[in-house]
């Protein structure tokens, strides 16, 4: 088909807004489901949602080599061509029986587990396409649809496949929630995560009397070490988010562990927060006891390149030709998009709807801002 230059704004306005209630319903349907990273079923039933929804003739299948509930995908358009890879999770960080509901109406906003992180982004993308097929224009677009299970516990089996699928695409989007004052993510944190184990010597506390080989206060004094590292100056911030050790009262503990994660603004920073981690754990206060850092995941930094630049820009321009305001933000934490940017690809976070409180139980979105990023992904899609 000959291409035209531009979609008429005012036919794609009309379209999507004669898609709002479908869109809703689909929305609630997902967000009904519990789909928490560990919990398969649940992101099973999800992306079946997602397929079940694809417009004909696209077909979302389960990736080769991948254990159920991991990663799913979707190529459509002109073969020979270099895809847009369209980025999204189906996997939430809520466990079963913490925060299960469907969605809630608050004034202008859905509230529900996962409709910012990132279930809303997938309505984004699957509202666009229903869009682009009504046009008409849907066929002649260039795209791979990668949907994961795992991106919330670090995408450890998707992200490699991830990073090979960038490669051979042409521009990257990724859509978790745009920012509260209607921002896209243009570059974001890395970070590592790690697990810190300590083994001492139990022992009976009362027949201690001189110095002890305690695990968990070697911990103690690890905490308090890798706390000092933050540098907030330099981007650089470090977090201890879980410890546990002991067994009573009155036994010397002789196992500790934590959880901490390091996140970098440059990723020469991630080989000098390393060396400093290994340093700590080279030299214990008490010279017995054993201790040992052990990294479970990581992201790299994803660095505003002039490529990604230039994508942003576009479109910005192409918001604004539909007068929507589109500002760009750096983000703390990591996503997909990490993997994606530091690939190569030009690519631009945060398409989903205006979103906030993600991982707590006020998690909510902008309700017309659900349908204003699918307009803005149906003319972007098409610019692009």
């Amino acid at each position: 088909m000959k291409r035209q230059a531009s979609l008429d704004s005012q036919v794609v306005k009309r379209t999507v807004a004669a898609l709002r209630e479908d869109l809703l319903v689909l929305l609630e349907k997902m967000v009904a489901i519990n789909s928490y990273s560990h919990n398969a079923a649940g992101i099973v039933q999800v992306a079946e949602l997602v397929r079940q929804a694809l417009p004909s003739p696209l077909a979302l299948e389960s990736a080769k080599d991948t254990t159920e509930g991991t990663l799913w995908l979707c190529g459509h358009g002109p073969a020979g061509e270099p895809p847009i890879l369209l980025v999204g999770h189906l996997d939430t960080v809520y466990a079963p029986d913490t925060f299960d509901k469907g969605v809630d109406l608050q004034g202008d906003y859905l509230l529900g587990p996962g409709v910012a992180d990132m279930k809303g982004g997938l309505v984004v993308i699957v509202g666009a396409l229903w869009a682009l097929d009504r046009l008409n224009v849907l066929p002649v677009i260039p795209l791979l649809l990668a949907f994961n299970g795992d991106e919330e516990i670090g995408s450890p089996t998707s992200g490699e496949i991830l990073t090979e699928l960038a490669r051979s695409s042409r521009l990257g989007l990724v859509f978790e929630c745009g920012g509260p004052e209607g921002t896209v993510v243009t570059s974001r944190r890395g970070l590592h995560r790690y697990r810190l184990e300590i083994r001492g010597e139990t022992g009976h506390a009362g027949n201690q009397l001189g110095d002890k080989k305690s695990a968990l206060v070697e911990l103690a004094h690890r905490i308090l070490d890798l706390e000092a590292l933050n540098d907030p100056e330099a981007g650089l911030s470090v977090n201890v988010g879980r410890a546990s050790g002991g067994s009573a009262a009155n036994v010397i503990p002789g196992r500790a562990e934590a959880e901490f994660e390091v996140r970098f603004s440059e990723q020469r920073q991630s080989d000098e927060i390393e060396e400093r981690i290994r340093a700590l754990t080279n030299s214990p206060y008490h010279s017995s006891l054993v201790v040992q850092a052990t990294r479970s995941h990581s992201r790299p930094v994803m660095a505003r390149t002039p490529d990604a630049a230039r994508l942003y820009q576009e479109a910005v321009r192409v918001a604004r030709g539909i007068q929507i305001s589109l500002s760009e933000e750096s983000r703390g934490g990591a996503s997909d998009a990490n993997l994606l940017a530091a690939s190569g690809l030009p690519t631009i976070d945060g398409l989903g709807p205006v979103g906030e409180m993600d991982h707590s139980e006020n998690e909510r979105i902008l309700k017309d801002s659900l349908f204003q990023r699918v307009e803005l992904l149906v003319h972007l899609l098409w610019n692009l």
